[in-house]
């Protein structure tokens, strides 16, 4: 058991340098681009780096190819991985929630707060140590610490007409 517990400690700081380390490189020789978020998993001889990033205008997949090269040191031992973190972007960050005050996100809690672990509503506000989600005519104080994962929600607009075939199925429901 006690080498098992090594090997976690091991992995766990592994992880955190080879995160330090991405986070480090990219800022020194591509400022322009911002590092949303990064996974590190797997074993041995089947580890996956996942990098996703951002910039204003968007990004390219020059971009993707110029930071995955950056990285070049890690494509012996990892897979490694470079995108956009897409519509339904994760939010880890203080920053993140704060840029998505005022939009649809889903949120899970590690146990239930309200008795509940799954949240979908619009981002009121964010605090120090909570967020507030209306959802439901209801507004719902979430402690930061107590969520396991939040992301943006997208909604595809639709332009249905009233009284379009599309428009009567939905009111039917």
């Amino acid at each position: 058991m006690g080498c098992r517990a090594h090997f976690s400690f091991a992995v766990a700081v592994d992880k955190a340098a080879i995160i330090a380390d991405v986070e480090r490189t990219l800022a020194e020789k591509m400022p322009g681009v911002e590092l949303v978020d990064i996974e590190v998993a797997g074993g041995r001889g089947n580890r996956l780096l996942r990098v996703f990033i951002d910039q204003p205008g968007g990004v390219t997949h020059e971009n993707c190819a110029s930071v995955t090269a950056l990285l070049g040191r890690y494509l012996e031992d990892h897979t490694v991985e470079v995108s956009s973190p897409g519509l339904e972007r994760r939010l880890r960050k203080p920053e993140h929630f704060r840029d998505a005050v005022g939009k649809k996100i889903n949120v899970r809690t590690y146990g239930p707060v309200e008795g509940q672990r799954n949240f979908t509503g619009f981002l009121v506000s964010v605090g120090e140590k909570d967020l507030l989600i209306e959802s439901d005519d209801r507004e719902i104080s979430l402690p930061l610490g107590d969520i396991a994962s939040a992301k943006l929600v997208f909604e595809f607009e639709t332009n249905d007409k009233p009284g379009s075939r599309r428009t009567k199925k939905r009111r039917k429901r």
